[in-house]
């Protein structure tokens, strides 16, 4: 637990960074945050040769004809700022420090490489889950929207608590009329929650909202559950499960808890609690009738697997800007 240590001290700090020369986007050293060689070798590499960290995973799909690969990131939290968003650069400078990766690169190189792992895996979907950016700022969602042009494979993204945040504005009225529509490029941002078809299986892409879902990404989930048909729920908040405590306590000791002793990163009656919408929402998920049969989360910035309940499995991926990933196979 020392590296969840180290992790829960970084975000507590709320310290990461770029700063501006004329257009272009620089980091505090100096270097471009567009620069460095991200050359692949005989392996699949990651933020200009290093190796991610893959956490592979099999998940068995009822109904599911053929083998169907996805490949699962979160909390990137890439913090690109230009003049366009000029108020921000102070926070900016120091988010991105926050965040560099193990061998000191910037998120934004660190993310490249993983777009580089996703090129040579060519899985059949790639989800997002939440926190990729680390503000709504222009000079970050042109990078991204440019990487995932590039990769040139389906993507789904559902946002985290600082997708769209804009300096003081967090989850504010601000936040979602100026700044979440932002990310309309990359990502479906009008009623909470975005849906994915297959023809064997449906993904769920659930925004984060404080803690919470919105009555919309409720009422989704309630009309899958009429059909017969699997669903994978995307959620950046991961769920408290009902079977051990072990993700809660550990959620605890890297994250800490509120005045009443809960988790402050999970979603649960011994964590956030659940308002009404959200309530539902979990019900539907985790009853027996259920048709959910997996659900990935992000959040925490450290990897979980668990039984949230009965036999489904929740997979949490550790942080994207730590180079870590989850490679799920989805089986018949």
């Amino acid at each position: 637990m020392e590296k969840q240590k180290v992790l829960k001290n970084i975000a507590g700090a709320g310290i990461l960074i770029t700063c501006v020369t004329g257009c272009g986007v620089f980091p505090a050293d100096g270097k471009s945050a567009f620069d460095g060689n991200s050359a692949l070798d005989d392996k699949p590499v990651s933020g200009g040769g290093e190796t991610p960290v893959v956490h592979e995973e099999e998940i068995v799909v009822p109904g599911l004809k053929e083998e169907f690969e996805i490949l699962f990131m979160a909390d990137t939290h890439i913090s690109l700022c230009d003049e366009r968003d000029e108020g921000l650069l102070d926070k900016a400078r120091a988010r991105y420090e926050g965040f560099r990766g193990p061998s000191q690169k910037g998120a934004e190189e660190t993310f490249r490489g993983l777009m580089e792992y996703a090129a040579l895996e060519e899985p059949d979907l790639l989800v997002l889950g939440g926190d990729i950016l680390d503000s709504a700022m222009w000079a970050s969602l042109d990078f991204l929207k440019e990487r995932l042009d590039e990769l040139g494979l389906p993507w789904v993204y559902a946002m985290g608590n600082h997708d769209f945040e804009y300096g003081e504005e967090y989850f504010s009225e601000k936040a979602y009329t100026d700044y979440l529509p932002r990310f309309g490029s990359v990502s479906d941002t009008t009623d909470g929650y975005q849906l994915w078809e297959h023809e064997d299986f449906t993904i769920l892409a659930v925004d984060d909202k404080s803690n919470k879902v919105s009555g919309k990404a409720a009422d989704a989930l309630e009309a899958l559950c009429e059909k017969n048909k699997p669903v994978i729920l995307v959620m950046h908040v991961p769920v408290e499960p009902l079977e051990d405590d072990v993700l809660l306590e550990e959620s605890k000791e890297v994250w800490g808890t509120n005045q009443d002793g809960n988790s402050k990163v999970l979603l649960g009656p011994r964590s956030c609690v659940p308002d009404g919408d959200t309530r539902r929402f979990l019900d539907l998920a985790l009853s027996e009738e259920s048709p959910v049969v997996l659900v990935l989360a992000g959040h925490i910035h450290f990897y979980h697997r668990d039984i949230l309940t009965g036999d489904l499995v929740q997979i949490v991926t550790g942080a994207g800007y730590e180079n870590e990933l989850v490679k799920v196979v989805l089986k018949p």
